[in-house]
């Protein structure tokens, strides 16, 4: 299988509270808001398919664990049956498989690591 993603679908970004990062990427850099997930979740669009999502940590209630990274960033596939093949094909070049391929609502997904741990998505999504 050769991995030729049609784009990235998303960087995610663990903040420490969620209200003044919504304030930053929606308010002062504008980006559009294309929906919340809970109270602890936003996503936003940069360009015109491209996303930002923001998540808050679960240590934000304790101010002596600061915990601010990126979360992970996935690559948009083409249908769910390559997010199968690409799980086959990382699992056949030995690499660590963290979760899926699952359904979710409107696609398939599959989480890995790089040789470092950060973690990656492979996404499928149905246009809506």
């Amino acid at each position: 299988m050769k991995f030729q993603p049609s784009g990235i679908n998303h960087i995610t970004i663990r903040v420490n509270k969620i209200e003044p990062a919504e304030e930053f990427y929606g308010g002062i850099l504008g980006f559009e808001l294309v929906r919340k997930m809970g109270r602890s979740m936003a996503v936003y669009r940069i360009g015109r398919e491209d996303t930002i999502v923001i998540v808050e940590a679960e240590t934000s209630y304790d101010p002596n664990s600061r915990d601010f990274r990126v979360d992970h960033f996935g690559f948009y596939l083409n249908s769910p049956e390559e997010v199968d093949e690409m799980e086959a094909y990382l699992r056949d070049h030995e690499v660590t498989i963290l979760s899926g391929p699952a359904n979710r609502k409107n696609g398939r997904f599959l989480f890995a690591t790089d040789p470092d741990g950060n973690m990656i998505e492979f996404f499928y999504e149905k246009s809506e």
